[in-house]
């Protein structure tokens, strides 16, 4: 079987969890026995390269225009209002102008689209649709939702990540419950074993700084916690990055608040080893790999009230400090909490990641497999299942 991967839409050190996701599934599909071709953007093959060492892949250097990471991208981005960025008329400019630039042959068997907001190609199409925030004003875009419900509508099959958005995604597309499959992931960056002692009040937030991310909550929060400090490795997303880091100066912060941007695992697995707690304020996820590599480090973890959070925590069995999402008194007050019972909460964390710990990214690919060679067969019969899937929401249940 010969599979396409348009990841396009990544750029290596930018691109957060899809980045992260994309890397551990190139690695994981690398050792099968099909043929793989990626497409990347133009410039960044070796960066791909160094991060999935296998020469089974292929790699097609595509030039897209209108990107979001380079220096015009970035001013546009920083400047451009919100409610303009999200517009249907925006986003419709920016794909067609895209396309023009897309390789118009593939002889792939299948392609498959690790980002759902971004215009398929290629058929038969399997998307990845890790969460639905586009179909919520109040976290999406018009734009991107328009998109998302396209491709869902043209895909020979749909793939979800995590309970959650799988429930969501269901209700949102019954015409497609068929053909939508859980495959849940490992743990991005899991445990190294590390036996580092925690240092007293770090706390740990790895994610972007895009603006659902709610750092500015957690900012806030911080200047209530004159006895932690805080690191926040992640890609420095604008509009949000400059207001953050803009705060992170002012005197109450100044000093405990970092953010150092996209860092190594290296980097990350050492800041797990040192943290003596994990908070994740976001308004919306499809499931926070922030907490899920806590569980897999034993680290206590505050997190906000928000909906996919909660569910996280209830198919992981796991107990955490939840504080509402837009108080900074509450989330505060969370940390104290977690801090002054560390044992508790770091216990919690350790049952629900080993739980997970069985998980691969071996496992996973073979999921996928399963999926796509349903898909290129003609999609004989019920759709594969993924039997870790089926054992994860079971647990959740109980």
């Amino acid at each position: 079987m010969r599979v396409g991967i348009d990841a396009t839409t990544v750029r290596p050190g930018h691109s957060a969890g899809i980045e992260a996701f994309c890397y551990g599934l190139l690695d994981g599909l690398a050792a099968t026995e099909h043929e793989l071709t990626v497409h990347v953007l133009s410039g960044t093959g070796d960066d791909w390269r160094r991060r999935v060492a296998s020469n089974r892949v292929a790699w097609s250097e595509v030039r897209t225009t209108l990107r979001t990471d380079n220096t015009v991208g970035r001013l546009l981005r920083r400047h451009t209002p919100g409610a303009v960025a999200s517009s249907l008329v925006l986003r419709r400019t920016v794909n067609l102008v895209r396309q023009w630039s897309r390789p118009r042959t593939s002889d792939a068997d299948v392609m498959l689209h690790p980002f759902a907001a971004a215009p398929a190609h290629g058929d038969p199409a399997v998307i990845v649709l890790h969460d639905l925030r586009h179909l919520h004003p109040e976290h999406g875009s018009a734009g991107y939702a328009e998109v998302i419900r396209r491709n869902v509508a043209r895909a020979a099959a749909v793939v979800v990540s995590w309970p959650h958005p799988y429930a969501q995604a269901v209700r949102a597309f019954p015409e497609a419950r068929e053909r939508i499959a859980l495959i849940p992931l490992p743990a991005f960056h899991s445990s190294a074993g590390s036996s580092a002692e925690p240092e007293p009040g770090l706390l740990l937030y790895p994610s972007s700084t895009a603006r659902l991310k709610n750092h500015a909550t957690l900012l806030e929060a911080m200047a209530l916690l004159p006895e932690c400090r805080l690191v926040c490795p992640g890609p420095l997303v604008e509009p949000e990055a400059s207001r953050l880091l803009a705060r992170a100066d002012q005197p109450d912060l100044r000093g405990r608040v970092s953010f150092p941007g996209f860092v190594s695992t290296t980097e990350l697995a050492s800041l797990y080893a040192r943290a003596s707690a994990v908070v994740v304020p976001s308004l919306w996820e499809a499931a926070s790999g922030a907490m899920l590599e806590a569980f897999s480090w034993g680290l206590p973890v505050a997190c906000a009230d928000s909906e996919p959070l909660l569910a996280q925590l209830d198919f992981t069995g796991a107990d955490a400090a939840v504080f509402a999402a837009r108080d900074p008194a509450a989330l505060a007050h969370a940390v104290r909490r977690v801090l002054s019972d560390p044992g508790h909460y770091a216990r919690s964390s350790q049952a629900a990641g080993t739980l997970l710990s069985g998980r691969t990214w071996a496992d996973t690919a073979a999921d996928y497999t399963a999926v796509l060679e349903w898909v290129v067969a003609g999609r004989p019969g019920p759709m594969p299942r993924s039997a870790f899937a089926g054992a994860l929401t079971r647990e959740g249940t109980r």
